[in-house]
């Protein structure tokens, strides 16, 4: 996957796995590959806003807004599933933001999530 500025994200991704599987283990099995999507897509949002900071197209808030918008998105997209309520949803992107807040702040160097 990526490693940006010695942040391994294949790492993040799994410890981001390991906390979204602790909201939904009683329905992990039926979540996971989504689960897993949303954080790798978050691994490629990262890839991005560090491409966008380093050109100077993106500042701190230009980032922030954008993984806002991709935090609405993988909402909706946990809610497909007939398991998700809007509060488990909501619980298991903040078990996915948290592992990822750490690591954006350590890759980039901003508070994103």
């Amino acid at each position: 996957m990526a490693t940006i500025n010695n942040v391994n994200f294949d790492d993040v991704v799994n410890e981001a796995l390991k906390a979204a599987q602790i909201v939904l283990s009683d329905n992990w099995d039926e979540a996971r590959d989504i689960v897993e999507n949303i954080a790798k897509g978050l691994v490629n949002d990262v890839s991005f806003i560090a491409k966008k900071k380093l050109s100077g197209e993106f500042n701190e808030d230009d980032a922030r807004v954008y993984l806002e918008d991709q935090k609405m998105l993988a909402r909706v997209r946990l809610r497909s599933l007939a398991i998700i309520t809007l509060q488990i949803a909501e619980r298991v992107w903040n078990a996915i933001a948290d592992v990822f807040r750490t690591a954006i702040k350590t890759a980039l160097k901003w508070l994103l999530l």
